[in-house]
């Protein structure tokens, strides 16, 4: 999966669930500056924080 995909998730679901970054990355388990560099388009993300996002979001729709 491409950043503006994962950038999308994380507005999107932030959107949903009017949940601001500091709350996506503390529940995820992210920082909150690469919840913010991937929203950006600014960070590649890893492997390991593409599954951390996807699954968060699976497991919290």
């Amino acid at each position: 999966m491409d950043k503006p995909n994962i950038a999308e998730m994380i507005i999107q679901y932030e959107k949903n669930k009017d949940m601001t970054d500091t709350q996506f990355a503390f529940e995820s388990h992210l920082s909150v500056e690469r919840v913010h560099n991937l929203k950006s388009g600014d960070y590649e993300p890893t492997a390991d924080e593409i599954k951390t996002v996807q699954e968060y979001i699976k497991l919290h729709q």
